[in-house]
């Protein structure tokens, strides 16, 4: 900008105007304010990109306005950009390719960004890529989402049998490659990721014996932004513990990628323990801390990074609905591990007290 508002003021001071004159310049004053808004709001636009880059966001595609374009980053945010075609914007002009968006400034810089697919694992039967298969032992042949619920949420049938078992496992073909199962075969107080829609309204009947359940949404849209069907981790490690295999998902094709981000909710199971207590675990208090810490790990098993999630920052902050959790600070993985660690109120003799469950929904994977 050539002229500044400031010092137009300060030269009124030394002159003396008609009425109509100073009527014009008062008109040039309000078009200079404007302005000097307008560039503004574009120092801000472009603060506001830069930021979102710099913090791991990446643009996932454009929607053209009456005024330019609106970049829309993988956490739902975006930011506007204005054409600046009349000379009065920073930004001259935006232009998209499949796989880039090209931004030119007004001093002749080009930023060219990258663009990234997002693709997200759904867990519903409409989204099923896997192949069909049979799950030896029991018969089940599994060929949508909900053939792996299992009939009873304790001791059923495809998550505990113990006999001849090959493997409860499940694996997002042709879409984002994720897969997981039960820890080790076996059954699943192993450990390990089971798909579930159960629902249940009065959290506070809820024990071990519904373990699959959660208390957000309603019965048959119980998942995240009402949908069907979610996954439950049951499983943690510890220095009290015997287990030494951390539940986990993983990319069955073995390409590192970024998980941008999951959503996530303890179970009715959990609200119920830290809320009330149970015959295991006392209620949460004002000190007591519950949180998911995912590690994500590179082809040759090297963590990248970790990232956490706190399910519980005392008895009156305890999450009750379906909440993003950001996993992108991971950077490219090929495998993520959760733990749940607890605070010491919720630790005894032989470990962890409080259930170690929590149910994710709608993992986006960067592509």
């Amino acid at each position: 900008m050539k002229r500044f508002f400031t010092f137009m003021v300060v030269a009124l001071m030394s002159v003396t105007l008609t009425s109509c004159e100073i009527d014009k310049l008062w008109n040039e004053i309000d078009l200079l304010k404007d302005q000097v808004q307008a560039n503004s709001e574009e120092i801000a636009t472009l603060s506001s990109l830069i930021d979102a880059l710099n913090n791991g966001k990446v643009i996932v595609g454009t929607e053209q306005t009456a005024t330019g374009y609106k970049l829309l980053f993988s956490d739902g945010s975006s930011a506007e950009i204005r054409n600046g075609d009349d000379g009065d914007s920073f930004f001259v002009s935006i232009e998209e390719t499949d796989s880039t968006v090209i931004i030119t400034l007004a001093d002749g810089r080009v930023i060219t960004i990258p663009k990234v697919e997002i693709r997200v694992l759904t867990f519903e039967d409409a989204d099923t890529k896997f192949s069909p298969y049979t799950i030896a032992g029991c018969g089940y042949t599994i060929t949508t989402w909900s053939d792996l619920i299992d009939d009873s949420q304790y001791g059923g049938p495809l998550t505990y049998n113990d006999y001849s078992f090959t493997g409860y496992e499940w694996r997002d073909v042709g879409n984002t490659e994720l897969a997981s199962g039960i820890i080790d075969g076996g059954a699943y107080w192993n450990g390990g990721h089971a798909i579930s829609d159960y629902y249940m309204a009065d959290y506070t009947q809820a024990s071990y014996e519904t373990q699959f359940a959660v208390s957000t949404g309603i019965d048959g849209a119980a998942g995240h932004n009402g949908s069907k069907n979610f996954c439950v981790q049951n499983g943690y490690v510890d220095d009290f513990s015997w287990k030494t295999t951390v539940p986990h998902f993983y990319f069955a094709d073995n390409v590192a990628r970024v998980v941008d981000h999951m959503y996530v909710v303890p179970t009715s199971y959990v609200y119920n323990s830290l809320l009330n207590g149970d015959g295991f675990s006392t209620p949460a208090s004002d000190k007591t801390l519950y949180k998911i810490v995912a590690t994500g790990y590179d082809a040759n098993e090297q963590a990248t990074g970790t990232a956490e999630f706190v399910l519980c920052n005392g008895k009156d902050n305890i999450v009750s609905e379906w909440t993003k959790f950001d996993l992108s600070g991971l950077g490219k993985v090929v495998k993520i591990t959760f733990n749940l660690v607890g605070s010491a109120d919720l630790i005894g003799d032989y470990g962890l007290n409080c259930p170690a469950y929590f149910a994710y929904d709608d993992v986006a994977v960067r592509f």
